[in-house]
């Protein structure tokens, strides 16, 4: 299987962490790759990125089973405070399941449509939570299982980049209400844009 090079300077720093935390996870699967699905999940669970900790704060508030998605790869939590403790290796050639490469040609789409507004990005740890979110494809039903709520759960990314990129706030506003048919309700005391 070819490895997926990753262009570090397209890359945000979090992002290379992130990435590189994806690949330590995967190492305990012993599989013909490095980052998958499930391993991108679990490595926002184990970085300490701004994204990553609001989602673990969110997993938490949400009653997530975590549990479950360890077991899904043979994981328990021992093993994942092992890798949180660890620094995460130096990011490097990658080989990248179907899903995963998915979600990343996805999350340069977000990046993209972003760059209209504020020029050139890299891509961020916040474009890739973005597609678990908004186009999580054939997973859907796994995260469902898992006990995410795809609305509930823009809602609130919703309130994470109105704090740390308001102005990208029309971008990721206007996605809700494309994939969910509605606008997003504004949070308590804030007047809805007419």
């Amino acid at each position: 299987m070819p490895k997926e090079v990753p262009s570090k300077v397209d890359y945000s720093p979090e992002l290379q962490r992130l990435l590189a935390r994806s690949a330590q996870i995967n190492n305990y699967f012993g599989e013909d790759f490095d980052v998958s699905f499930s391993s991108l999940l679990l490595a926002f669970l184990a970085s300490d990125d701004l994204v990553s900790q609001w989602f673990q704060a969110y997993v938490k508030r949400a009653g997530v089973d975590v549990g479950k998605i360890l077991e899904a790869r043979k994981l328990n939590r021992e093993i994942m405070e092992e890798i949180t403790a660890a620094a995460p290796p130096a990011l490097q050639p990658l080989r990248m399941t179907t899903s995963a490469k998915r979600y990343a040609r996805s999350a340069e789409e977000f990046r993209e449509g972003l760059s209209e507004i504020g020029g050139v990005i890299p891509l961020d740890v916040r474009h890739l939570m973005a597609v678990f979110i908004y186009k999580p494809w054939v997973h859907e039903r796994d995260l469902a299982g898992w006990g995410f709520e795809q609305k509930a759960w823009s809602i609130d990314f919703l309130e994470l980049m109105r704090s740390l990129h308001p102005k990208e706030m029309g971008f990721w506003s206007e996605l809700h209400r494309r994939v969910f048919g509605e606008r997003a309700e504004p949070p308590p005391g804030e007047i809805a844009e007419e």
